[in-house]
């Protein structure tokens, strides 16, 4: 499963291409097809096409609208960041009931809450998957390295 995200990919591309990198459009190439999602319906066909065509105006286009927040992540990066906060969701939802299963209580009451609120993220999304569902506002840092998603 590819876990890296496109838009970070490009970015780091488009500097190399501005600084001369000749084979900078041919990873940017590979970059995008590598992104493409298993569903023929959903694609970047517009973020594609600049690519085969070299733009390097129209990428840099791209790039500051990902980083200003006024265009929408890559279809690739936006299911990343959804598998991620499964992810996520469901390791603090084990973690949860292992500690209830741990609590002791009585057979005849219903034993009592965990108190856990956070996990470590799961190791196999690298850190910038994490950064940007920071940055989205969609998990917060507990501290320690442990996240903890909004609405928890």
């Amino acid at each position: 499963m590819h876990n890296s995200l496109l838009h970070l990919e490009l970015t780091r591309t488009l500097d190399a291409i501005r600084a001369g990198e000749t084979a900078g459009w041919r990873r940017a190439a590979a970059a995008v097809a590598a992104a493409r999602p298993d569903d023929p319906e959903i694609d970047d066909s517009d973020l594609a096409i600049v690519v085969e065509l070299e733009d390097q105006g129209e990428l840099a286009r791209f790039v500051e609208g990902w980083r200003a927040g006024t265009l929408q992540l890559p279809v690739a990066d936006r299911a990343i960041a959804k598998r991620a906060m499964k992810a996520l969701r469901k390791r603090l939802k084990l973690a949860r009931l292992d500690d209830e299963s741990s609590l002791g209580g009585s057979s005849l009451t219903s034993g009592r809450e965990s108190g856990i609120v956070a996990v470590r993220p799961p190791e196999q999304y690298p850190r910038e998957v994490w950064d940007l569902l920071l940055r989205q506002e969609k998990v917060v840092d507990a501290g320690h390295g442990m996240l903890q998603p909004v609405g928890e």
